[in-house]
């Protein structure tokens, strides 16, 4: 007798909850099947929008948990298992993250916007926040820069996007600028003669482009001078370092006088 109540008691378990066990995973094999079919879609349509490879990435993985966690709540919600806790817990946790990690969610949204709208790409001379050198890696959260002396800069996406951006794209063509303080009486024709002859020995500067020489400013004393040579961007700071070598020792040999330093009257 007691055998046969257990029976029954098993087989009304089954009865009750049998159609819905059954549903569930039924539901649960054909929303994981349709998550990844949306998936490869997804990845299809960035991959044909030409979507950078690690932004790519992430958006598949949030797509796909996305989806995935929605299908576990509408299995649970199938057996019969109150769902709406969950939901509020689980947005009390987002909630709670998302004030922890505010600063990391702000260069998570400028590394997006970065690798969406392509301010600079890899390979480009980036100048910000004071620090100047080489794009070679652009993640979610910051970006790495190699400077001139080797030096890996790691900043963060979020400081890149606040102020100005000075980008020397690479295989562009730029003027490196030099600028000097030469006494007030130095010719401009002879000074013109000179830059000439250290454009032409520069090894980075292009073939048919005239350096300029250009006046800033001028006083009773000192001139300020501005000299250009064209190069190519990622030229820029190897020419920039030769100028300024170059012009030292060619104004030494023509008998051009740098300014003086002006001394402060004492009373």
């Amino acid at each position: 007798m007691e055998t046969k109540t257990y029976i029954d008691q098993i087989y009304n378990l089954c009865m009750a909850y049998g159609p819905k066990v059954l549903g569930a995973a039924l539901i649960l094999v054909i929303g994981m099947w349709i998550v990844r079919r949306v998936t490869k879609g997804f990845d299809f349509f960035l991959e044909v929008r030409k979507v950078d490879q690690g932004l790519r990435t992430f958006f598949l993985s949030l797509s796909s948990i996305a989806l995935k966690v929605a299908v576990v709540i509408l299995v649970a919600s199938t057996i019969g298992i109150e769902t709406t806790s969950f939901i509020a817990v689980f947005s009390a946790i987002a909630f709670s993250v998302g004030l922890a990690l505010q600063g990391s969610l702000g260069n998570f949204a400028s590394g997006v916007l970065i690798l969406l709208f392509k301010p600079f790409k890899i390979g480009d001379w980036l100048t910000v926040s004071g620090f100047s050198g080489e794009v070679i890696e652009i993640q979610i959260f910051s970006t790495v820069l190699k400077a001139y002396s080797g030096k890996r800069i790691i900043i963060p996406n979020g400081k890149i996007l606040e102020g100005p951006i000075e980008n020397i794209v690479h295989g562009s063509e730029v003027e490196v600028e030099v600028v000097v303080l030469l006494n007030s009486n130095t010719s401009l024709d002879k000074l013109r003669q000179v830059v000439e002859a250290v454009a032409a020995d520069c090894p980075f500067a292009l073939p048919g482009k005239a350096p300029e020489v250009k006046v800033l400013g001028i006083s009773r004393d000192d001139m300020k001078v501005e000299i250009a040579v064209w190069a190519k961007g990622e030229d820029n700071e190897e020419a920039t370092f030769f100028l300024h070598e170059a012009l030292k020792q060619a104004f030494s040999t023509a008998g051009i006088e740098l300014a003086k330093e002006r001394r402060r009257e004492t009373i």
